[in-house]
């Protein structure tokens, strides 16, 4: 019964353990949207912005409290010593004061927040164009290292081959030593390739916040990118984040040009009041203090132009024109990188095609050598060469696919518009779903 038990004890304990192992080697498969929402949720850049968003809304909520009157209780005591007389008093006040430049602080405390707002977008946005960029990148270099490792592989197999026609006499040892240099030339730059994928991963993981020890493989293929349609554009560009953020940096200088004159020409006005009694100790009575004050203010030296006041509206009015001048250029801006990213996009698309026949003859050709090797009339090498030709005329245009994608999403990210959307036909939108 004993070894019955212990039996099982073990059996079980061998289960677990492999379960755990299991576990522990799973694999999570992450498609180019599974790693923007992992990066909307766990990303430190966004958490960060956000932290600093809800600081901009709590002063916008808050901005009125400069109206909010201030109360104070003060209590005193006195000793006379000479007359040995002991005195008391306890005073309360309220205060309210008002300035001229109230109803700026709190439309420039809304306009914080909603500058504060695009800020937290564009962050969003520049994390996603991280992600999808670093994805569609992780997707080349994979293609690449196993471009390499073919390439590597068939310099071993031309190794091995001389090193057979060495010892039957056709051909001499420098040869095989050739063969072998060039064999081992490739490997280090293998293990670049490694390095720099796993590199590129790690940071990737960082980027949509999981764990460094969490295995994952990216569920996708650039083959997606050769299918997008045309390029069109949305007639509203004024949408442009970069826009955006300019005129609402003109709002702000305008509310500070406001602001600026109603403290310098605006009259402020405070009002008081306080209450209190007070007893010595030589008296029975209780003395009251009760009192009402109210004043205004109102700045004369901010007509003189060399003023203090008059500068500073000098001041606030060249940042209002410099603000608007920089607007003028960003549009112009948006305009030309616009352009630039269109070229760029029909020049990738162009050589595209152009690398399209080229697979296609690497294709003929490894189909070609195919057929003879299975007649006996090309050697092994000759179709390992045609097979890496082709290989390497595929990885041409991922490269290029590659190049495509990033200027489109370059173009997305400038334009405002949501990412994946420039060139989706239906098709592809049905595939996806």
């Amino acid at each position: 019964m004993n070894k019955t038990i212990c039996g099982i004890f073990f059996a079980v304990l061998i289960s677990s353990a492999g379960v755990l192992a299991a576990e522990e080697t799973d694999v999570q498969v992450l498609t180019v949207e599974d790693t923007v929402k992992l990066a909307s949720e766990n990303n430190i850049t966004i958490k960060r912005s956000q932290l600093s968003l809800d600081l901009l809304k709590t002063k916008k909520n808050s901005s009125w409290n400069s109206v909010s009157p201030t109360a104070s209780l003060r209590g005193s005591y006195s000793n006379d010593i000479e007359k040995s007389v002991n005195q008391y008093s306890i005073t309360g006040s309220l205060n309210l004061a008002l300035t001229p430049n109230l109803y700026t602080s709190i439309q420039g405390a809304k306009l914080n927040y909603e500058k504060g707002e695009l800020s937290y977008e564009e962050a969003c946005r520049s994390v996603e164009l991280n992600v999808r960029k670093a994805f569609y990148g992780l997707l080349y270099e994979k293609e690449n290292i196993e471009l390499k490792k073919r390439n590597m592989e068939t310099a071993r197999s031309q190794y091995q081959q001389n090193q057979e026609k060495f010892r039957n006499g056709q051909i001499s040892e420098l040869d095989v030593m050739t063969s072998r240099v060039n064999y081992e030339q490739l490997k280090p730059a293998v293990e670049a390739a490694e390095v720099t994928f796993n590199n590129d991963l790690a940071s990737f993981k960082q980027i949509i916040g999981i764990d460094q020890q969490v295995q994952i493989e990216l569920s996708g293929s650039l083959d997606d990118v050769l299918s997008l349609g045309k390029i069109e554009l949305p007639e509203q560009k004024d949408d442009a984040p970069g826009i955006k953020t300019s005129e609402k940096a003109v709002e702000i200088a305008q509310n500070s040009v406001l602001s600026t004159r109603f403290s310098t020409y605006g009259p402020s006005v405070s009002a008081g009041w306080s209450y209190g009694s007070g007893k010595t100790s030589a008296a029975d009575d209780w003395t009251v203090t009760n009192q009402l004050s109210l004043g205004v203010s109102i700045p004369l030296d901010g007509w003189l132009p060399w003023s203090t006041g008059a500068v500073n509206i000098d001041s606030a009015k060249t940042a209002l024109k410099d603000a608007q001048l920089e607007l003028e250029n960003k549009k112009t801006s948006v305009a030309v990188e616009t352009e630039s990213y269109l070229r760029k996009i029909m020049q990738a698309e162009s050589q595209i095609d152009s690398l399209r026949a080229n697979v296609d003859l690497a294709k003929q050709t490894y189909d070609m050598t195919r057929t003879a090797y299975d007649y006996g009339k090309r050697d092994l090498l000759s179709l390992q060469n045609a097979s890496d030709s082709l290989l390497s005329a595929e990885v041409s245009v991922k490269s290029q696919a590659y190049t495509l994608i990033s200027a489109v999403l370059d173009l997305e990210n400038l334009l405002g518009i949501p990412f994946g959307t420039l060139g989706k036909t239906e098709e592809n939108n049905n595939s996806n779903k």
